[in-house]
Parts: structure tokens; sequence; C-alpha cells
């Protein structure tokens, strides 16, 4: 009978522990999903626009500029 109590106690623990454990565990991904996630904002919000170049057959580069339609006189 008292073996059976201790088998018992011991599956008690063994549980208790793998819970805290897995808690444990869960907590430190979502901390981890949190700092990603503000770091995929901040550069999303504050992170310049790229420039970019087009190349002629002679090697000079001329700079793309972006056709900002919003601000026409044709509207």
């Amino acid at each position: 009978m008292g073996n059976r109590i201790q088998l018992l106690k011991a599956r008690k623990g063994f549980y208790r522990d793998n819970y805290n454990r897995v808690c444990s565990a869960l907590l430190f991904s979502l901390f981890i999903i949190l700092i990603l996630s503000v770091l995929v904002i901040y550069f999303a919000v504050f992170l310049p626009i790229p420039d970019f170049y087009a190349s002629a057959q002679d090697g000079k580069l001329t700079r793309l500029v972006s056709a900002d339609f919003s601000r026409s006189r044709l509207s």
C-alpha cells in the first residue's frame, strides 16, 4: 500500500513539473513572438524606401522616380 502511494505522488510530481516546464516554454515563446512583432512593425514603418536605378547599355545610371498621380492637376 505504501509503495502505491509513493507511485501516485511520483506521478503527481511528474505532471506538475512538466506543466510548469510547458508553461515556462509558452511564456518564453510568447515573449520572442512579441519582440519579433515589434521589430517587424518598426522596420515596416521607419525604414526609408530604397532608391532604384536603371542602367543603360553604355553603363549610365538613371535614378527611377515614382509617378505620384494623386497630386497631379488632372484629377
